[in-house]
């Protein structure tokens, strides 16, 4: 039987590389569904996901009094994202980034309800303005010459600590160093709230204002939206508009070193255009 782990769940904060690096369809629909309980909005999913009636159980209990303003189904539906099951590959998480990256948009609609919920409660937050940080093992910068879009959720951190506990000391590596607009800080509804976790939501857009190699093996990026709104009174704060609205841009810049000193991070700024 899966079980949530007890470990630091970084896999998330570490799959940057399996961002498609293409446009794809922007993630519309969502926002007509109902608002619904979270034990609902996942009935549609529940034949994907191992055991997901034992993680909205945890979840439901550990979000019985929710902050900022949420319901407790709301917090409870981003408390749900942060679980990692036993294993990684079979998270909620991970299998709702991989279809939000897909081509294929049929996929998603089962994923609609739970989306409204858990869209719905995120847009409630406080949008984040920070230096914010992602890395990921291997060397990413080819990807990386012009602008790039972010079609899953995001996890970043606001601590270079935490990113050099997740990447290492050693081997390549690339670093994002993101001054978002737009982050959510999730901590307060989250399964691992030593994290800090800070979320970027799907479909943001960046553009690549620099890269470079501080030292040996450590690359550094420092990084529009493709997202409807899940409701129309969603201020513009969010950095997430419709594809036809006026394209929030964000940059990101990237370096190389042999470790992960503090010095090797270079802060970019993020304008809306």
């Amino acid at each position: 039987m899966a079980s949530a782990t007890n470990q630091s769940s970084n896999a998330r904060f570490l799959d940057a590389s399996e961002e498609p690096n293409q446009v794809l369809l922007p993630i519309r629909g969502y926002a007509k569904e109902p608002l619904l309980p979270l034990e609902e909005a996942i009935k549609p999913i529940d034949d994907q996901l191992d055991d997901l009636d034992i993680m909205v159980d945890t979840a439901k209990r550990n979000s019985k009094k929710p902050a900022d303003g949420l319901t407790s189904d709301e917090s409870a539906a981003i408390h749900l994202y942060t679980v990692q099951w036993e294993e990684p590959n079979v998270s909620l998480y991970t299998k709702l980034n991989s279809i939000l990256r897909s081509k294929r948009r049929e996929p998603l609609k089962p994923w609609f309800r739970y989306l409204k919920l858990v869209l719905t409660a995120l847009f409630k937050l406080p949008s984040l303005k920070a230096t914010v940080w992602r890395g990921v093992r291997g060397n990413l910068t080819d990807q990386y010459d012009d602008d790039i879009v972010w079609w899953g959720f995001s996890s970043c951190t606001e601590s270079m600590r935490v990113i050099e506990q997740f990447v290492g000391k050693s081997g390549v590596r690339t670093l994002f160093t993101i001054e978002c607009t737009s982050g959510k800080a999730i901590r307060a509804h989250s399964h691992y709230n030593e994290e800090n976790e800070i979320l970027l939501l799907p479909g943001t857009y960046f553009r690549v204002v620099d890269k470079w190699s501080r030292a040996k093996d450590l690359y550094m990026i420092p990084p529009r939206p493709f997202l409807d709104p899940p409701f129309a009174s969603a201020t513009s704060d969010t950095s997430i508009a419709t594809a036809t609205a006026t394209p929030v841009k964000e940059n990101i810049a990237i370096s190389k070193a042999e470790g992960l000193p503090s010095t090797a991070a270079t802060v970019s700024s993020i304008k809306p255009k």
